[in-house]
């Protein structure tokens, strides 16, 4: 036989897949903790307010479908894991309506441009947006907001795209986002969380200065041939920083090789060897 084209009065209704889950599992779904409308045939196209009979569920599972937008979530107040991937969600509006509870948001292979909404979140531990259409790091840097963010899925977005080829990219994410712990399933420690901040400093500071030598010159602001650890600390703040105390204390430790509490020009040439291997920075000049 052919079959029917989708149109949305032959899409699966929330309503039939929650009827059709309650029947699978002999469950009632107002006091299930964990509802699976998942990959329903014809798919679920919208989230709507049938969804608020879901009074005691933790986990809502609607990845599969060919959702669009995310709704009538407001009156599941225990939900702490959402999976929507592989729909076709463009923006996270609607997200906020969960913004109190949920830890776990699961959203990968959507088409998802921007992450605005996702601030709201601020008991979110893990984010799976892997697949995405995420090309800019303003974007990327909204996950700075969310206090308890600790792990991170973003490849097979363009942004991880682009810097996986310049051979970059966990360096580019780990500076900026100094709360995640684990990123793409790869945990993070100390000493590659450290190797990325060095390296955005050296890079940072050749796209502004050219080479070592200039930005030595302009960092040195007395003209003494050596640099302090105020003007490393306003050099740092003015490539925009943000470095707490100690970090700032390590970083100038890490660079004084030999102790005397300031910087020399080949101590400076030595950091930017070790932070940018491969003589990308033709530190020299």
């Amino acid at each position: 036989g052919h079959s029917r084209r989708l149109t949305a009065e032959n899409m699966t209704t929330c309503a039939k897949a929650i009827d059709a889950h309650e029947e699978k599992t002999g469950d009632d779904a107002t006091t299930s903790l964990k509802v699976m409308l998942c990959g329903q045939l014809p798919p679920i196209e919208k989230m709507d307010g049938t969804l608020s009979k879901l009074q005691a569920c933790e986990h809502l599972a609607m990845s599969s479908n060919v959702i669009e937008k995310i709704n009538g979530i407001k009156a599941l107040t225990n939900l702490k894991v959402l999976s929507l991937s592989r729909n076709q969600i463009k923006k996270l509006d609607g997200i906020e309506d969960c913004g109190r509870t949920l830890e776990q948001l699961w959203i990968s292979y959507n088409l998802l441009e921007k992450l605005t909404k996702i601030e709201s979140l601020v008991n979110l531990e893990v984010l799976y947006i892997s697949n995405n259409k995420l090309g800019s790091w303003p974007e990327i840097l909204r996950l700075k907001e969310l206090p308890k963010l600790n792990e991170l899925l973003l490849e097979g977005n363009p942004i991880q795209e682009q810097y996986q080829a310049r051979g970059d990219y966990r360096q580019n994410v780990l500076a900026r986002l100094t709360n995640v712990s684990k990123l793409d399933g790869t945990p993070i420690n100390s000493e590659e969380r450290r190797a990325a901040r060095d390296y955005m400093v050296a890079q940072q500071m050749l796209s502004r200065f050219g080479n070592v030598e200039a930005a030595f010159k302009k960092i040195d602001l007395d003209g003494d041939g050596f640099l302090s650890k105020l003007e490393m600390e306003s050099a740092l703040r003015n490539l925009g920083f943000p470095y707490e105390e100690d970090e700032l204390e390590a970083f100038f430790n890490s660079m004084d090789v030999n102790n005397n509490g300031k910087i020399e020009y080949l101590e400076l040439v030595h950091k930017f060897d070790m932070a940018v291997p491969d003589g990308k920075t033709d530190a020299r000049g």
